[in-house]
């Protein structure tokens, strides 16, 4: 074990000093995949600030980083002053106003971190230690519970939701896909606010979330859309519009803004009652069973309809892709397959090898949930072993797995991919047990711990002994209602290794 870690140290020195001498940069892409793209740091930073130029309108340069400390206490001030004058009304309480309140030493900006989508750069924003973490954790909590409420019935976080789509299809059917690309960039910060609360009020008729009026979540969600800040380069911005993309409230957010915008466009269309439409974070999908021409008809009516600039990309015909699977309409029967980048590694930090294993047991349920063939499971799998075998992992390891998955499922996989009667009531099986799964749990919590050395799954094994223990009889934490999950996080990641920021 010692001499191993002496090699692996020797091989991460070698390719940071090869990266340094030959002005490399090293970055993963945003895809979760194990792909990493290498990079002449220069042409790097050129295309980081031609995306800040193209999207200058999203932000405003508010000062050079000199003026750190001015910028970031007035916006403390003013953040504080706003929550005085709501304590001070009664609004909120003193509680929440001292959870609230900041502190200089709480705040630390963050730079804007640049990751590849296939050729563009994408910003990464972190919200950790930001003007308006505490504010972003705090409505979190409080506006979730509610929100997913009422998302749940049109927005899904499972691709094999679109499958559903079956019971909707004739021989002529079309399906459509609608990618809003620029979602988190999208509404303007009034158009938030105003579409949240509309949509909050109705829900709740008016009535407060948590002792929480409506009318002071709008002020709480000005303060968070208005005085956020990111460093890029050696400036300080704030967004004009849109909110910080990939965070998890964020993303909360504008699901809620994209379902306002769908709801007013088609499910208060008539022409979409007897269709299947579904919502996944920035993507819409439903089947047309009117001509082609009706759509294209309507595709134009929906850009013109929006007041914000909307940037869509629009896929429609007998087959689509959609997320991570390949849909087709076949004469009135769906096929679905999942695509072949759907098996590569993702990328993890935390503990690998069990990452790994959770990796494979989950993708291998998907795999036969969204193949409709058991031929195109079978080449699937192949592919997945592979993959699996090209990242280091053994052949050991990938049988132990699969006898892992015979065992929970009573099945021999071998026989099911050759037999497609076996194969489509085993598919039927796990569809019915995914819808199982997740209706099962009340809620999911996760929790995150540094993992240095030692046994892991002693540890994990010991935590829910101790979880079950102190909240058996409690009416939503218990292991019957909740669902825990353990997730190790390395101190050291080959990402934070090798990954070099700019010298100032």
């Amino acid at each position: 074990m010692l001499e191993r870690s002496y090699h692996e140290q020797e091989l991460i020195g070698t390719i940071q000093q090869c990266l340094h001498e030959h002005n490399l940069i090293l970055r993963r892409t945003t895809h979760h995949t194990n792909q990493f793209y290498l990079v002449d740091q220069d042409r790097f930073y050129e295309r980081c600030q031609n995306y800040m130029k193209q999207h200058q309108d999203d932000y405003e340069l508010l000062s050079s980083i000199s003026n750190m400390e001015t910028i970031v206490n007035q916006h403390i001030h003013k953040i504080n002053m706003t929550l005085k004058f709501l304590e001070h009304e009664h609004y909120i309480t003193k509680d929440i106003y001292q959870q609230l309140f900041l502190q200089r030493n709480d705040i630390q900006l963050k730079n804007v971190y640049f990751l590849f989508d296939r050729s563009y750069v994408k910003p990464i924003f972190s919200m950790e230690s930001n003007v308006t973490s505490k504010l972003s954790t705090y409505l979190d909590d409080l506006l979730r519970p509610t929100i997913e409420d009422i998302l749940k019935q049109s927005v899904v976080d499972q691709d094999f939701d679109f499958i559903q789509c079956s019971s909707k299809l004739k021989p002529t059917t079309l399906l459509v896909r609608i990618k809003i690309q620029n979602v988190f960039s999208l509404f303007q910060h009034q158009s938030v606010v105003d579409r949240i609360g509309y949509l909050l009020a109705k829900h709740r008729q008016n009535q407060p979330i948590n002792h929480i009026s409506i009318v002071t979540i709008e002020r709480l969600l000005e303060l968070y859309l208005k005085y956020t800040l990111f460093i890029f380069g050696d400036y300080i911005y704030t967004f004009n519009q849109g909110m910080p993309n990939e965070t998890r409230f964020s993303t909360l957010l504008s699901n809620l803004c994209l379902y306002y915008w769908k709801m007013k466009k088609f499910q208060d269309n008539q022409q979409f009652q007897n269709e299947f439409l579904l919502q996944y974070n920035d993507e819409l999908f439903f089947t047309w069973n009117q001509s082609k021409e009706n759509l294209r008809i309507f595709l134009l009516e929906l850009k013109e309809f929006s007041d914000d600039d909307i940037d869509m990309d629009i896929e429609y015909g007998q087959q689509i892709n959609i997320q991570n699977i390949h849909l087709e309409n076949r004469h009135g029967q769906l096929y679905s397959t999942m695509n072949t980048s759907s098996v590569l590694l993702p990328y993890v930090t935390g503990y690998p090898k069990v990452k790994y294993q959770q990796w494979f047991r989950s993708t291998l349920i998907r795999l036969i949930q969204l193949c409709s063939d058991y031929r195109d499971f079978t080449r699937q799998r192949i592919q997945m072993e592979i993959h699996c075998l090209i990242s280091g992992y053994s052949n050991e390891f990938i049988e132990s797995e699969l006898e892992k998955f015979n065992r929970y499922f009573n099945v021999d996989i071998y026989q099911v991919q050759v037999n497609e009667l076996t194969y489509q009531q085993l598919r039927s099986n796990l569809l019915k047990f995914q819808r199982w799964q997740s209706q099962n749990y009340s809620s999911i919590i996760e929790f995150n711990y540094l993992y240095d050395y030692g046994a892991y799954h002693e540890f994990q094994k010991k935590f829910h002994t101790i979880w079950s223990t102190y909240t058996n009889s409690h009416a939503t934490l218990s292991s019957k209602q909740t669902k825990i999950l353990l997730n190790a996080k390395h101190l050291f990641s080959l990402d934070s290794l090798l990954a070099r920021k700019r010298e100032s």
